[in-house]
C-alpha cells in the first residue's frame, strides 16, 4: 500500500514539476521569415531579336544581395516571365537554373554537374543573361515589360534546402530585326 501511494505521489510530482514546463526553446526562424522585400534588388534590360524566322529575347540581369547574409542563389526552372513570354531555355552568368526544391525528377547538363546555388556574399551582385525563345513581343506597344523571377535562396548550395523569393521589375526592351 505504501508503495502504491509513493508511486502515485511520485507521478503527480513529476507531472507538476515546474522545471520541465519552464524550459523555453528558442524558435529557429526560417530563412523565408528573415527576408524582406528589400533583401534583393533586380535590374534588367531586354533585347528582342529576329534571326531568319525565329525570335528570341535576351534579358540581361543583375541581382544584388542586400540581405546582410552570405547566401547561395539560383533561378528556379520555369520561374522566369517577361511580359507574355515564359519559355526561358538558357541561362548564362553567375546563377544557374535550379529545379524546384520539391522536384522529384529533373534534367541537368552533365558538363555542369548537379544543380547547385552560386555563393553570393552580402552586398555582392550576381549578373547574367536569360534567353527566352519564341518571344517576339513580350509587351506589345510598350517600351518596357514586367520581368518576374523566382529567385532560389539558401544557406547551402543544395537546391532541395532552398526557398523561393519573388523578384519583379519593369525591364526596358529593344527590338532588333535581321536584314
Amino acid at each position: 500500500m505504501q508503495r502504491t501511494i509513493a508511486l502515485i505521489v511520485c507521478c503527480i510530482s513529476f507531472s507538476l514539476s515546474p522545471g520541465a514546463s519552464a524550459q523555453v526553446m528558442q524558435q529557429d526562424e526560417s530563412l523565408q521569415e528573415q527576408l524582406v522585400p528589400e533583401s534583393f534588388t533586380l535590374e534588367a534590360t531586354a533585347i528582342a531579336s529576329k534571326f531568319n524566322w525565329l525570335w528570341s529575347t535576351t534579358v540581361s540581369y543583375a541581382v544584388t544581395n542586400h540581405s546582410g547574409m552570405n547566401l547561395y542563389l539560383g533561378i528556379m526552372q520555369g520561374g522566369v516571365t517577361l511580359g507574355s513570354c515564359t519559355d526561358a531555355e538558357e541561362i548564362r552568368g553567375a546563377l544557374q537554373f535550379l529545379p524546384s526544391p520539391h522536384a522529384t525528377a529533373y534534367s541537368m547538363n552533365p558538363m555542369q554537374g548537379p544543380p547547385r546555388g552560386a555563393f553570393v556574399p552580402a552586398g555582392a551582385r550576381a549578373t547574367g543573361a536569360i534567353i527566352l525563345t519564341n518571344c517576339a513581343t513580350p509587351n506589345p506597344g510598350f517600351p518596357t515589360a514586367p520581368l518576374s523571377i523566382s529567385l532560389m535562396v539558401g544557406r547551402s548550395e543544395a537546391f532541395r534546402t532552398m526557398t523561393t523569393f519573388p523578384l519583379n521589375v519593369d525591364a526596358p526592351i529593344r527590338m532588333l530585326q535581321s536584314q
